[in-house]
């Protein structure tokens, strides 16, 4: 085991390759509330300071990949400031240009819904793969927010401005 927590985990699956798991303990779905950002920070840590790795796979424990951001942490951050809330968003948009940047492949095999930062977070793998039940979006732009991890910029890169 290369890396583990109550969000996730990092496993060598055959010798050089490694598996990045979604699994948060105690919830029917994955999200990223605090502590799951802060648990991906600490397994990108693992990841670049372990030697021998070629490539990484991306997967989801629970039927639902990732639904994006916990929206119950959103309440908190109303009355912030703008120095309060940085840190709130700039760890995963940090945490997903260092996955984008990791100097092997990664693949993502999404396998349920995968919305606004759990998109997000497969934008930042070099390549996806989808199953039939798959579902992916970016909800957050309906109701006029921004996607704030990345999702805006890479997006169109991969498949064209007027697509995106």
């Amino acid at each position: 085991m290369i890396y583990q927590s109550d969000a996730l985990s990092v496993k060598r699956l055959d010798g050089d390759i490694a598996e990045l798991n979604f699994d948060l303990q105690g919830e029917s779905v994955n999200k990223f509330d605090q502590q799951t950002v802060a648990s991906l920070t600490a397994a990108l840590d693992a990841l670049e300071a372990e030697s021998g790795i070629k490539g990484l796979l991306v997967t989801s424990a629970k039927p639902v990949f990732i639904v994006g951001a916990d929206i119950t942490e959103f309440t908190e951050l109303f009355g912030a400031s703008k120095e309060e809330i940085k840190p709130f968003t700039g760890t995963n948009n940090k945490n997903f240009n260092r996955l984008a940047s990791l100097p092997y492949p990664s693949a993502v095999a999404i396998n349920g819904f995968a919305m606004g930062g759990g998109l997000e977070c497969c934008l930042a793998c070099d390549f996806r793969v989808m199953s039939t039940a798959a579902k992916i979006g970016l909800p957050e732009t309906k109701l006029g927010i921004l996607p704030g991890w990345g999702g805006t910029v890479r997006l169109p890169r991969i498949i064209g401005v007027d697509e995106a």
